[in-house]
């Protein structure tokens, strides 16, 4: 485990990071999503083991939400658990309260509903040239999950910095037509730099309000998001059917 930290602190450039999987619970779409199984794992520990060797991994939730079934995950994985307020409404928002507590060159948020993530993808973009905010996008697996309101897409510059993101399909023609191939798909992981997480001190701002989205936040305050596009062929599991159809997905490719 040395050697491979040591490597992977090398091909930061010296840099190290602090792994920070937010969750939550009590869900009134999918309560206790976090603890159910996908291909024979919970979600909660895919993300665990997607994260083990690349940095410190920080579990953090409410204090109620430390239930034994995330507590006994530590007898096969390392993480800590550093609980964080229940008023946090994002995974932002308990990133940004562990940042205040630990410092660190950079802070990675995983978002413990996507488990098809290939850990060869997050680590190459983690070993990267990174800016102060960075966002994991991807191309659409099929139309269908472009149209789904449970998927965020996302529009760039050519230089690869984040425009604007929405639950509706976004670009789209005068005649409302589409094509799937070119809209992108935002996938969970954020990477901020200890600066980067500090200019988010206590600001709120409305479009992330009204999509729905935290990183909308960034681009209604000015701040450059660097997109780094990863192969990826899943999508976040936001209500119980998803898992299933998630799982066929992945037994067929």
């Amino acid at each position: 485990m040395e050697k491979i930290e040591k490597q992977y602190r090398k091909n930061l450039g010296g840099t190290w990071v602090k792994i920070i999987i937010p969750y939550r619970l009590k869900s009134k779409r999918f309560p206790n999503k976090y603890l159910k199984h996908f291909i024979g794992k919970s979600l909660i520990e895919h993300s665990i083991i997607l994260s083990q060797n690349l940095g410190d991994v920080i579990l953090t939730s409410p204090e109620e939400d430390y239930i034994d079934e995330v507590s006994k995950l530590k007898l096969k994985y390392d993480f800590e658990f550093i609980p964080t307020p229940l008023k946090c409404r994002s995974a932002t928002d308990r990133a940004i309260e562990i940042s205040k507590k630990i410092h660190d060159d950079y802070y990675v948020i995983i978002p413990v509903d996507e488990p098809l993530i290939k850990r060869s993808e997050f680590e190459r973009v983690l070993s990267s040239n990174l800016d102060d905010f960075n966002m994991y996008y991807t191309d659409f697996f099929n139309e269908e999950d472009c149209i789904s309101k449970l998927s965020a897409k996302v529009i760039f510059t050519k230089d690869k910095y984040l425009l604007y993101m929405s639950r509706n399909v976004i670009p789209v023609l005068k005649n409302g037509m589409f094509d799937y191939k070119k809209c992108k798909k935002a996938v969970g992981i954020k990477v901020y730099s200890k600066f980067g997480i500090q200019q988010l001190y206590d600001k709120k701002t409305e479009l992330d309000l009204i999509e729905g989205l935290e990183e909308l936040k960034l681009v209604e305050l000015g701040y450059k998001v660097k997109m780094h596009k990863i192969r990826h062929i899943g999508f976040g599991i936001d209500i119980p059917e998803q898992i299933k159809l998630l799982e066929d997905r992945y037994y067929e490719n």
